[in-house]
């Protein structure tokens, strides 16, 4: 599944790098009768650098995902160069994994270990794609040589599978008060997957459930507290997605 925004991306490479992708988000607030409220600010602005580095990860997963399928040296290029950019870290985020069903289906068993997509990794598969293209070659090859660059603190990212007709539970993530949050998820491309955000009340405070397996929402925090995500797979076979928090 390739969204209208990336199908464009992808026509236009040069601009790739100038450009945070945004998947659609919105927000909701419910049952606002604690006493403390919706852990949400509306009148300030979900954007940030930090924000923006989710965003581009998030393009780069897509991107990655896109190029393995075509098998597209160019878009395993551009993920690789975004990746380098952003320098991803690998996040530790308490999940509770929900149970699903995947009988029947082509899919059925064990989720296979995700690829790597790492600068080395995107850039090792965009040569292999490449064939004898000594051009992307030696793109692919100015990309693997300038390493991760990303600042520390940048976004943290982990590689799950969620069930078939299942929801992934993340608890006890913490954002702080008045500063921009984001949270993306980018999946394998064969469900539709939603992503819920809740605050420590249990208010919904943003959903992001566009037709696609990427998804993500923003928001700025009114006080420092903790929220929880569910990643929600509405196909019929597990989905394999990475999830990235600021």
């Amino acid at each position: 599944m390739i969204s209208k925004k990336l199908t464009a991306v992808l026509a236009a490479f040069p601009l790739a790098l100038a450009l945070a992708v945004s998947v659609p988000g919105q927000a909701a607030e419910k049952g606002a009768d604690s006493k403390k409220g919706t852990n949400v600010d509306k009148d300030k602005k979900a954007g940030s650098a930090q924000t923006q580095a989710v965003e581009l990860a998030a393009l780069a997963d897509q991107l990655a995902t896109y190029g393995d399928r075509k098998k597209d040296a160019m878009a395993l290029i551009m993920a690789a160069k975004l990746q380098a950019e952003v320098g991803v870290q690998a996040g530790k985020h308490e999940r509770e994994a929900g149970k699903g069903s995947d009988k029947g289906d082509k899919k059925a068993g064990a989720a296979p270990q995700p690829r790597d997509n790492s600068v080395a990794g995107l850039t090792a598969r965009a040569k292999q794609y490449a064939g004898d293209r000594k051009d992307l070659i030696a793109l692919a090859e100015d990309v693997a040589k300038s390493g991760a660059r990303g600042v520390v603190g940048g976004p943290r990212g982990g590689t799950y599978s969620v069930d078939a007709a299942s929801v992934d539970h993340f608890r006890n993530v913490t954002f702080q008060g008045g500063q921009p949050a984001a949270v993306a998820i980018s999946g394998d491309g064969d469900t539709d997957l939603d992503l819920y955000v809740y605050d420590e009340n249990n208010i919904l405070i943003c959903r992001s459930d566009s037709a696609g397996d990427d998804e993500i929402c923003r928001w700025t925090p009114r006080w420092t507290g903790v929220f929880r995500f569910e990643v929600r797979n509405l196909g019929r076979v597990y989905n394999r997605y990475r999830i990235l928090t600021n």
